[in-house]
């Protein structure tokens, strides 16, 4: 009798009865509330990466490995430019917040750091039916650069593009914001 690889943990109808399709980078949202009234139209993003730096203790010719202190590196992100909600304009606004253009005056809760101004944003991976697959949240974030928008009369079929690079205080891996780890992820739309 001839054995159809249904046992065989090499058989690839055994890989593809155990595995459920996976995710696909393309499938994801992010959320920025006050910003915009929805989620906004990203073309690129990423769930930002969690790093713990290395104190190294040198002891009897060996190093031994500690963990450090947690480090956030700036977060860029994509976005479609969108007549309907003008992103660029409320990123730039945004942006002008933390030092006017022509003042180059802050306010002094953005100093402190207790203005609404710092802004939380989610951003979401999605599964093959459209439900959340992985939700993480960034904390106090705030534009370090409205990036440029290139315009070019050579530029056919194709949409306007510009970046936006974020800095945040710290991550919530588990969507919500209580600094604890837990809590329901935040969504805007």
């Amino acid at each position: 009798m001839a054995n159809n690889g249904s046992n065989n943990p090499m058989a690839i109808s055994t890989f593809k009865a155990g595995f459920d399709g996976g995710t696909r980078p393309n499938r994801f949202k992010l959320d920025i509330p006050g910003i915009a009234e929805s989620s906004i139209l990203v073309k690129a993003a990423s769930i930002p990466a969690e790093t713990i730096g290395i104190l190294q203790v040198p002891f009897r010719g060996r190093v031994a490995k500690l963990p450090g202190d947690r480090a956030y590196a700036e977060w860029t992100f994509t976005c479609l430019d969108d007549t309907t909600e003008n992103i660029r304009a409320a990123m730039t606004e945004w942006h002008r917040v933390f030092n006017d253009h022509e003042t180059n005056v802050v306010g002094k809760d953005i100093l402190g750091g207790s203005s609404s101004e710092y802004k939380r944003i989610s951003v979401t991976q999605l599964d093959m039916q459209g439900k959340e697959h992985t939700s993480v949240s960034l904390m106090e974030c705030w534009p370090v650069e409205v990036g440029a928008i290139d315009l070019s009369y050579d530029k056919a079929d194709t949409l306007v593009e510009f970046s936006v690079t974020i800095a945040y205080d710290w991550i919530d891996s588990n969507g919500g914001g209580s600094g604890q780890g837990g809590g329901a992820p935040m969504h805007a739309g």
